[in-house]
């Protein structure tokens, strides 16, 4: 659908691309929807003519490598519920491999009809702008050409943040966790400063007391202040930094505090 470069290959899912459009097949009237899964927490269909897009829950995830052997590439299946006002109304289905999508699916729960849908070609120009939907909440962000990121709630509001610079010719990748171990995913922008074994991270947790999501920072005066090579160790519930100071490598424990800011422990 896109045109992918090299430079970026490193950073992109498996999939294809993050977002393709799809047309049902064999149906009196078209179909069309939109389908992006940048990350599988944070997939959605947007359907042409409707205002709002619909989340997807990750069902399963398979992988046929039976043909590895003889130099076949792997064949993913993903297969999604389609939560709607947070009722599963159907599933879709979609096989990738390298540059190519098949199998694309969806069955509706009411009446367990299947509909079948092809990709629709498209030769624009792929210019980086992405999507992803968590908690309702539509996450704006480009892979690669801008640094701004924009989160548009529910009610219409909209707040907005510029991400760690990127480099020419690098790509910025998604993540979607638990980082600060209570439980609820949060969402972080990785992004490489022209070496991807030198990488900073913008983390934001979500609030659910104000249903918000904020910019996680490290405390003063300590780390290296992009929350560089981020780790999470789960079992300590740790986030963990490294950086070079020269030619030196350093490292930083934190810990969140029962009042959710982030401390230094060592």
């Amino acid at each position: 659908m896109f045109k992918i470069f090299a430079a970026i290959a490193f950073f992109m899912p498996l999939f294809t691309t993050a977002q393709m459009k799809f047309r049902s097949v064999g149906t009196t009237k078209p179909i069309a929807f939109t389908f992006g899964f940048q990350h599988p927490k944070g997939a959605f269909v947007w359907y042409k003519g409707q205002k709002e897009p619909i989340p997807l829950k990750l069902k399963t995830s398979d992988v046929d490598s039976s043909e590895r052997e003889s130099g076949q590439p792997d064949f993913h299946t993903y297969r999604f519920t389609e939560m709607y006002k947070g009722k599963a109304t159907g599933e879709y289905g979609i096989t990738e491999w390298p540059r190519n999508v098949d199998d694309i699916y969806y069955i509706r729960f009411k009446d367990g009809k299947k509909f079948k849908f092809d990709l629709i070609k498209d030769d624009e120009f792929y210019d980086g702008k992405e999507m992803v939907l968590l908690k309702d909440i539509k996450v704006y962000y480009n892979a690669f050409y801008d640094d701004n990121l924009i989160f548009v709630y529910p009610d219409g509001s909209k707040v907005k943040f510029l991400l760690n610079h990127l480099d020419k010719n690098q790509a910025r990748r998604i993540g979607i966790k638990d980082y600060n171990f209570d439980g609820i995913d949060d969402i972080s922008f990785e992004t490489s400063n022209g070496n991807i074994q030198n990488l900073s991270y913008d983390v934001f947790i979500y609030n659910p007391s104000i249903k918000k999501f904020t910019r996680l920072k490290e405390p003063n005066n300590t780390g290296c202040g992009l929350l560089n090579n981020l780790k999470v160790d789960q079992a300590n519930k740790w986030l963990i930094t490294k950086c070079k100071r020269g030619a030196r490598l350093n490292s930083f424990i934190y810990k969140f505090n029962p009042s959710g800011e982030l401390i230094l422990v060592k």
